[in-house]
């Protein structure tokens, strides 16, 4: 794909308008292609960090799995990974990455640097869909790609895909490292309790746009709200603490504003449910990587490191044990 179809499909124009403000870029700013095509010719160095920062990420479900056991050392190592990993599928997975048979199973099509981690690319067939083409109705299942991070200290997977698909992806990942699924004990770090949700808010500073809440009492199962547009945030607004102060949440949309490292400013929109975190907005690696350490220090706030205390003592705690270990954990995601 070239760099331009990258930035049209992929950056908010938003970030684009700032790009050419800051490189002083001569081009139109109320059309996507011309701002995209005007980075891509004068200033390709830049136009690559910029699709670099968006085209993996966007708006997307973030299932952060952190494994708690069964992974060797060896595999904490990004080097090592990227070695087995090409050994497998030869070095192009890593260049022009290849091209196997798709069926509705993900199969492995690229890999990518990204920083301390690594992205691979998954794509595999959806469901079929029936289109009019020359006056015939065909049935043809899209192509879909979606994509997982890989940590490595302390390993985890990070899927970008529906929570429905969380662990088939995870699951995918462990089968490219040749070890069986089952052997992996997996933590779901972005699955929050309602007072995790409640304080990942407060360091956000986002604001409650919409909520959908399980009742407790009446005649409905559930109810949903969602702000009046002079409404900033519904947790300051009295009628909705009286009325739902009291009943569980299923679900929360809410909006925090973000400035990015090369000073675009976004407001972003994110749902978190009882599966975890949902990104609405076309948002960066910056915005996700940001969310993630905040979760982190809420899960994870103690100063324990994560691998010497899983080699140490995650053997020989008894199974039911097991559901405390996230409360001595310090992790560095």
């Amino acid at each position: 794909m070239q760099l331009k179809d990258v930035l049209v499909m992929e950056v908010p124009s938003g970030a684009l308008k700032k790009v050419i403000r800051n490189k002083g870029i001569n081009t139109k700013l109320n059309s996507t292609e011309d701002m995209a095509s005007a980075i891509a010719d004068q200033d390709a160095p830049t136009g690559m960090e910029l699709a670099n920062e968006f085209k993996f990420a966007g708006s997307t479900a973030v299932n952060l799995n952190i494994a708690m056991k069964g992974i060797s050392p060896d595999w904490h190592n990004k080097d090592y990974f990227k070695t087995r990993l090409g050994n497998k599928y030869t070095p192009a997975i890593f260049s022009s990455g290849i091209r196997p048979t798709l069926d509705k199973t993900p199969k492995l099509i690229s890999a990518h640097d990204l920083g301390t981690k690594l992205v691979l690319a998954f794509s595999f067939l959806g469901t079929p869909r029936r289109y009019l083409e020359d006056f015939q109705i065909v049935s043809r299942s899209p192509q879909i790609v979606e994509y997982v991070i890989i940590h490595f200290s302390p390993f985890a997977v990070e899927v970008r895909a529906g929570h429905e698909q969380n662990k088939v992806f995870r699951d995918s990942v462990i089968e490219i490292m040749d070890i069986d699924p089952n052997d992996i004990v997996w933590e779901k770090a972005t699955k929050l309790t309602e007072e995790q949700a409640n304080d990942l808010a407060q360091r956000l500073q986002a604001r409650l746009r919409a909520a959908k809440h399980k009742m407790i009492e009446g005649p409905y199962a559930t109810k949903e709200v969602t702000a009046h547009t002079q409404i900033d945030d519904l947790e300051s607004d009295e009628q909705y603490k009286q009325e739902f102060s009291n009943q569980p949440m299923k679900k929360k949309t809410l909006v925090f504003n973000y400035r990015y490292s090369f000073g675009y400013e976004d407001s972003i929109s994110y749902v978190i449910t009882d599966e975890g975190l949902w990104i609405r907005s076309k948002a960066g690696e910056e915005v996700i990587s940001y969310v993630l350490d905040q979760i982190i220090q809420i899960r994870y706030p103690s100063d324990v490191d994560i691998d010497e205390f899983l080699d140490e003592n995650y053997e020989v705690l008894p199974e039911e044990e097991h559901e405390n270990i996230e409360e001595q954990l310090a992790i560095d995601i």
